[in-house]
């Protein structure tokens, strides 16, 4: 099977660096005359096409027609100046002729589709990795059992255009992320009018909150998967698309999604616990507060593909909780984000993995920490590492109390804009272990080599740090 596979994809490259070397840039779709013809022939049911001449559609329309449990007994191959007039005696998996009206409209749906694919194809900026993928995209689609329903939904101009571009954009895209994602790619391909502008954050947290509110508690954490991988797709479809037509909105986009799951999942883990501990408060009764804060590309606003989300969980003061099982405020908020990772948590490397070891002491500290403890760990005589004081620039509050968010982060200012001399030791030493542990010899690495994209990153901060107690405006 693999020997076949690998034979096939050949195949397809092939036909595809021969349809790429067709200058033609025609948009408008041709029309496509399809017969069906059940009585004619005593064996098989006899199909006509008479359509405009397209390199590789014969070839993608067999290998459609072996998928959908169809075999091939004869056919006849004609062209006539720019106009293909092909004839095709087909057969059911039992040998027998095509006689159900559904399967013949299903079977003019699949023709007009790869007929109108492959006469887009020459558009696609990767004609080869279209061609390979659209392969790919038809098996998945000839196995699920509403096939036609997503077939009909296809056959739009339009929609198609769209694919093609999908498609034909990237390898990585399609092997990484589109081609695990075919339950959501029919539904926003095929609604391009909600592609065309950004969602707002109060319209996407209301959406989730909707959803989570009409499921048990059992399935919230599939629903919230399911939100991630819905409109990071929305998003990344529109960066795909061209319709981002700023500098950061893909960034912005993938963290607004960032910021309603990290949101919404604190209210389910708080509503979750205080059923059984009710909610921290100091010995004087007030409320303890608490606040989610991102850091990294995060913080900065800079998520793109595969990017993790770098966040430090912190309360204000310590205490009890108030509710029939009593806890101390430290406990409560480790359960908190304990909770909060089984419920957002994905695999390392996945887009959207939880990192928590910016916090102090990193893996071996508390997954909360109290502001107090943030500190005393982050102060300039505190155990943390110059590194670690660095990564507080991109330090932005993205869940819990605004003012708490907002003490936090004129803490953080107190201490790295504090006019002292930047430590360009430690930071150079930092580099050099990156580049000793994160590339390979004569390797560039994009991100972690001399002169790469971390250079750039620590430049700047280096600079913020110097000479952001002189203008607060620096320090964004």
């Amino acid at each position: 099977e693999q020997l076949m596979a690998e034979t096939l994809r050949r195949l397809a490259v092939r036909v595809a660096r021969h349809v790429g070397s067709n200058l033609s840039r025609n948009w408008q779709l041709l029309p496509v005359e399809i017969e069906i013809d059940g009585q004619s022939l005593s064996d098989a049911t006899l199909l006509r096409i008479r359509a405009s001449d397209t390199p590789g559609f014969l070839y993608e329309l067999t290998h459609a027609l072996s998928l959908a449990g169809l075999s091939i007994l004869r056919m006849t191959i004609r062209t006539v100046g720019t106009q293909v007039q092909d004839e095709l005696h087909v057969v059911d998996q039992r040998g027998r002729k095509i006689t159900d009206a559904e399967q013949w409209r299903q079977l003019r749906a699949m023709i007009v589709l790869i007929q109108h694919f492959t006469h887009l194809l020459p558009q696609a900026k990767n004609p080869e990795s279209a061609l390979v993928q659209f392969r790919e995209l038809l098996e998945s689609l000839l196995q699920r059992p509403q096939w036609p329903e997503d077939l009909q939904r296809l056959e739009d101009s339009e929609v198609l255009r769209t694919l093609t571009q999908l498609l034909g954009v990237s390898e990585f895209l399609w092997q990484d992320f589109l081609k695990l994602q075919h339950e959501n790619l029919f539904p926003v391909v095929t609604n391009l009018e909600s592609l065309q502008s950004p969602l707002p954050v109060a319209q996407l947290a209301e959406q989730l909150r909707t959803e989570l509110a009409a499921a048990p508690p059992a399935e919230q954490k599939q629903l919230l998967q399911k939100f991630r991988d819905r409109e990071m797709l929305r998003v990344d479809l529109r960066h795909v698309l061209g319709l981002q037509d700023r500098f950061g909105m893909f960034s912005r986009e993938l963290c607004t999604v960032a910021e309603v799951l990290t949101a919404v999942t604190c209210e389910l883990c708080l509503q979750e616990l205080q059923a059984s501990y009710g909610l921290p408060a100091a010995p004087d009764d007030q409320p303890i507060r608490w606040s989610c804060c991102a850091l990294g590309k995060f913080g900065g606003e800079e998520l793109g593909f595969a990017s993790d989300l770098e966040l430090m969980f912190l309360y204000e003061a310590e205490g009890r909780t108030t509710g029939p099982k009593r806890l101390p405020a430290s406990e409560f908020y480790q359960r908190f984000v304990e909770l909060f990772q089984s419920l957002l948590g994905t695999k390392q490397g996945r887009t959207f993995a939880i990192d928590l070891r910016l916090r102090p002491y990193g893996r071996a500290g508390s997954l909360a920490v109290s502001l107090s403890g943030f500190q005393k760990y982050f102060s300039t005589d505190g155990a943390a590492w110059p590194y670690e004081r660095q990564a507080l620039v991109k330090l932005r509050p993205v869940a819990g109390d605004l003012q708490l968010g907002q003490q936090i982060c004129q803490l953080r200012d107190s201490i790295l804009y504090a006019g002292l001399p930047f430590d360009i030791s430690a930071m150079l030493a930092m580099r050099e272990k990156q580049r000793h542990q994160l590339t390979q010899p004569e390797v560039f690495n994009a991100k972690f080599s001399s002169g790469g994209l971390v250079d750039c990153e620590y430049l700047v901060q280096a600079l913020q740090i110097t000479y952001g107690h002189l203008d607060p405006s620096l320090r964004q």
